[in-house]
């Protein structure tokens, strides 16, 4: 070992077989552990406790540090035993044959509900058996009366045709009746006063022309005359002077004649449109006179009607039971299948047998819960045990590797965290308890190597290797620090690495602690 490097080597054998664990450190570098036994442990309180480390002997975050209570006192391995132990398989194992043991005392209901099942099954089979022949025996009848249905049908469509076509010819005729008659003549009338009407027309326009030619030849000595340039003689010419008289008894007997031709073009077009009504009435009448009179009723019998009609109903009320007695039957199949099913699982069980397993399971499920619970009140007394016996050394290591009047008392108490039990050591300050995360590295180190001493004491390890052990001590912490280890080594080997010359001095007189 020189200031900058340590080297600690543990050789021996186990089972006969050679191993060795070998530290290495480094000042500023990291630890290197090697070793060829089976799993590589770099701290653990029973091998190797490293000063600068040994508060890691407190785990979890620094308001968590402490020990595994039951790692500590090596019950671990109970508490996993304990809860490995359990009767739930067997209670489930009991619920199964309880279960089968219930449906066991309802076989003999089973079995009845069985017979009654194959009972019923035959008579609906020997009905389905009789129906379906009756069926098939009134297949003829059937297949008559069904065509006897058919023209019944087809004769009452005919005879709803029939009478609304009559109903329709009967509303015609009384349209017909309702109609006012056609005035005869009034075309004739009508061509006569549009002949006068032309000629009325024609004779104005020669008046007209006439009494023109005259204004214009007034004063002119006129020979011939106006229109036709015929000599004209005195008679003549007095007779085209009364013209103007005529022109105006024409256009008076013109203008009432147009009064008179309004009218009875109107009285014609009424004429007219009552005339085509009448025609249309008459050839609708016509066509429902001639379809009624070719309209042929086939007439069924009212007592082969309602025999057919009697087959028919039957036959559907037949065919309808089939249908119901069809689906029954599947159902009771089904219902019989499964009572089988069910005789066949439970015919080869025997109530006794049954109760006999239950009963036996029963006991050993009770006997597993005493087990359990001996099994962890045993482990609850034996901690209590080693508690009280770890805490009294504890107690006392203390006060040798502490021996200060700022922590005047030590304890520790038991607390659950994360689903272990865990110890929680603390100190006595000013009338306070205050706990490891609280106090100073010396403090801690002194509770540490305290606790180690009181554990060690009471399952003691083969040997343990210590690195600088003093780290974190003044000279009366390293004094009663070296106390407690000539105490330890009664019981265990101790290889000491340290850098103290007091702890080596104080440690060298003792044989036993290299």
């Amino acid at each position: 070992t020189s200031s900058d490097y340590m080297l600690v080597r543990v050789e021996g054998r186990i089972n006969n077989l050679p191993f060795y664990i070998e530290r290495t450190k480094r000042r500023g570098g990291p630890v290197a552990v090697k070793t060829d036994l089976p799993e590589q442990l770099k701290i653990d309180p029973k091998i190797f406790v490293d000063g600068r480390e040994i508060a890691k002997l407190f785990v979890g975050a620094p308001t968590e540090k402490a020990l595994k209570l039951n790692q500590l006192l090596g019950f671990e391995r109970y508490n996993q035993v304990a809860s490995e132990i359990t009767p739930a398989p067997v209670e489930r194992r009991i619920q199964e044959l309880e279960k089968q043991l219930s449906a066991l005392r309802q076989i003999e209901d089973i079995r009845r509900r069985d017979a009654e099942t194959t009972a019923e099954i035959g008579r609906i089979r020997d009905r389905l058996s009789a129906l379906r022949v009756k069926y098939m025996m009134d297949s003829a009848l059937l297949k008559w009366a069904e065509e006897v249905k058919q023209r019944a049908e087809e004769a009452r469509q005919i005879e709803l045709e029939m009478k609304g076509k009559l109903k329709l010819l009967e509303q015609y005729r009384i349209q017909l009746k309702s109609l006012p008659e056609a005035a005869e003549g009034v075309e004739e009338e009508l061509h006569e006063m549009e002949a006068r009407n032309d000629a009325l027309n024609r004779r104005i326009a020669v008046l007209e022309a006439s009494i023109k030619m005259i204004e214009l030849q007034k004063g002119m000595n006129v020979q011939t005359c106006p229109l036709c340039n015929a000599p004209l003689s005195k008679d003549a010419l007095e007779r085209f002077k009364h013209m103007e008289e005529e022109y105006r008894k024409v256009l008076d007997e013109y203008s009432r004649l147009q009064t008179s031709l309004a009218q009875k073009r109107k009285e014609v077009e009424e004429y007219r449109r009552l005339l085509e009504q009448r025609r249309f009435i008459e050839a609708q009448m016509s066509r429902l006179e001639d379809e009624i009179a070719q309209t042929k009723v086939q007439s069924v019998a009212e007592e082969d009607l309602l025999k057919a009609l009697q087959l028919l109903k039957e036959a559907e009320e037949t065919k309808r039971e089939i249908e119901l007695l069809e689906s029954k039957l599947s159902s009771l199949e089904a219902q019989k299948e499964a009572y089988q099913t069910a005789l066949a699982q439970l015919g080869s069980v025997e109530a006794a047998n049954l109760e006999y397993k239950i009963r036996m399971l029963k006991d050993l499920a009770n006997k597993i819960k005493r087990i359990k619970s001996a099994l962890i009140e045993a482990v609850n007394e034996a901690k209590n045990e080693r508690l009280a016996s770890i805490k009294s050394s504890f107690k006392e290591a203390f006060k040798k590797i502490y021996p200060y009047e700022r922590i005047k008392d030590v304890d520790f108490e038991s607390r659950i965290v994360r689903g272990h039990e865990v110890l929680y050591v603390k100190g006595k300050v000013d009338d306070a308890w205050v706990y490891a995360h609280q106090m100073s590295t010396g403090e801690n180190v002194a509770l540490s190597f305290a606790l180690l001493l009181a554990v060690n004491e009471l399952v003691s390890s083969p040997l343990l290797l210590l690195d600088e052990p003093e780290e974190g001590l003044d000279e009366s912490g390293v004094r009663g620090l070296a106390e407690v280890l000539k105490k330890m080594k009664t019981r265990t080997q101790l290889l000491i690495a340290t850098r103290s010359p007091l702890l080596a001095s104080l440690l060298r007189s003792e044989g036993g602690i290299k």
